[in-house]
């Protein structure tokens, strides 16, 4: 009986103990505010750990970023909840933004071996639609740069794309670029943003793009957490060195002042050098290349380095201010620059010279004497302009009182007059007869077959009593004469 009654009281302990145990037995549990939702829109989230053997935040979430962007809000450690009474429970409360549209899965979660339960939501478009990722070149070679800009439609004229974050990707160097809007024909928007990345390694990498930001007049409506995407980036030739730059380099480059220079004074070459890169000190170094010699010296110059993001561009610049002193008198050439840099789309290594045009250069005393020879060609070119322009305005006072004396009177005597007057316009030799005067305006001007008849007429009248010759037609064909001359 003593035997039975121990069995009994040996069965009901074990019996409470498995019960016990089984009662706090740890678990996972993932509820969801929504089972349906939208691109850009959050799904909150609240993973509950009862009486876990470790802390909540341990929890790999890494499963969950395949299909959606997770944030976490808070956690809350050790509380009660009348649901699981005598358990130990902590909270940690999440933000899923889906990365695409369609039935996603929230995968299960696990910590020390206890598993959370998967679930499905359903996720649409929404009214932005999808957003769209492009990609300069989806297999660049390491640090070469590569353009991903994020389309997103907009119905909306003062909606725009922001992104908060400046990220370093695993592996890769990324600078966002501007925004940029562009208005479709049915009237809606595409919104543009993106970035400049360049693999820091090679292999395959995964591109974990931060959040873009969609709003409306300011206010936030929307965050997009973007597909994750792969690349594969090709090792640079082993030959490479490691400072030579990848992408297409440019240079340009000027002098102040840009003509003639002065001996012993300060001048400035201006080198600016340009590349698609992300980094402004990858851009190739020239200073080494630049050495003073018998005809100039340089001083140390001004750098300055920047990396300017524009709306589908990313542009790195490093500008110089050398500062030199010619030291003799001439041609002046400025030594060359060679640069180099590793193409992506051949493959190789271009190098190219850049070379600036040679400079005059003059010393104080040359200069001094050029200014002084200048001033008096100056002052002779002025002297005889003045002496032809006076020239000019008495020959043609001479003309127009010839044409007066033709008009206006119809004697031989004011005829006379007239040719003299005409000669020192002409600047031919003064008092000359009729004859020589006809002699001199049919060498410059054009004359027909009346000109001979018109000068008989006239050295008749002058030196006969011939009363039959009409002086007003005279006066008239001279007139007609000067005034429709034609130089041979």
């Amino acid at each position: 009986m003593v035997v039975n009654s121990l069995r009994l009281i040996v069965i009901l302990l074990l019996f409470l103990t498995l019960n016990n145990i089984g009662f706090a037995a740890p678990q996972l549990l993932l509820f969801t505010d929504k089972v349906k939702s939208s691109l850009g829109r959050p799904i909150r989230a609240e993973l509950y750990g009862l009486s876990l053997n470790t802390k909540i935040t341990e929890v790999n979430l890494e499963r969950l970023n395949v299909n959606f962007g997770v944030v976490t809000e808070y956690v809350i450690n050790d509380t009660r909840d009348d649901r699981w009474p005598d358990k130990k429970i902590q909270i940690l409360k999440l933000k899923l933004y889906p990365r695409r549209s369609g039935s996603i899965q929230i995968p299960s979660l696990s910590a020390n071996n206890i598993v959370s339960k998967k679930q499905t939501i359903q996720i649409t478009k929404g009214k932005t639609g999808e957003p769209t990722l492009y990609f300069s070149t989806q297999s660049p070679y390491n640090r070469q740069q590569v353009i991903v800009l994020v389309s997103v439609l907009s119905s909306e004229a003062n909606s725009r794309l922001t992104i908060k974050e400046r990220q370093t990707m695993n592996g890769v160097d990324s600078t966002p670029l501007h925004f940029k809007r562009f208005k479709n024909n049915n009237g809606t928007y595409r919104l543009q943003i993106g970035w400049g990345i360049s693999a820091l390694k090679s292999g395959e990498l995964k591109l974990n793009f931060p959040p873009v930001e969609y709003s409306v007049s300011g206010v936030s409506r929307k965050q997009f957490y973007l597909p994750i995407r792969k690349i594969k980036v090709k090792p640079l030739p082993a030959y490479l060195p490691a400072t030579i730059p990848v992408g297409k380099i440019t240079v340009h480059s000027n002098l102040l002042p840009k003509y003639f220079l002065k001996t012993d004074s300060f001048s400035y070459w201006d080198i600016k050098i340009s590349g698609q890169l992300n980094n402004a000190y990858s851009l190739p170094p020239i200073l080494r290349q630049i050495k003073s010699s018998k005809q100039i010296q340089f001083l140390p110059s001004n750098t300055v380095r920047s990396a300017n993001a524009t709306e589908d561009n990313m542009v790195s610049t490093a500008h110089y201010s050398i500062p030199f002193k010619a030291l003799k008198s001439g041609f002046l050439t400025l030594p060359d620059i060679k640069i180099q840099y590793f193409d992506p789309e051949s493959g190789k290594i271009i190098t190219f010279i850049h070379q600036i045009q040679s400079v005059f250069v003059l010393s104080v005393f040359w200069r001094s004497l050029i200014i002084i020879v200048c001033g008096l060609l100056l002052i002779f070119i002025f002297i005889k302009g003045r002496g032809h322009w006076q020239r000019l305005k008495l020959s043609k006072l001479y003309r127009k009182q010839a044409l007066n004396l033709l008009q206006y009177n119809d004697s031989i005597k004011y005829i006379r007059q007239a040719t003299q007057l005409l000669a020192e316009a002409e600047r031919w030799p003064k008092n000359i007869t009729v004859s020589q005067w006809a002699e001199f305006w049919q060498d410059k001007y054009k004359v027909d077959s009346r000109f001979e008849n018109l000068i008989n007429q006239l050295s008749s009248l002058l030196y006969s009593s011939d009363k039959d010759i009409d002086i007003k037609k005279i006066s008239q064909q001279m007139l007609a004469l000067v005034n429709n001359r034609i130089k041979r």
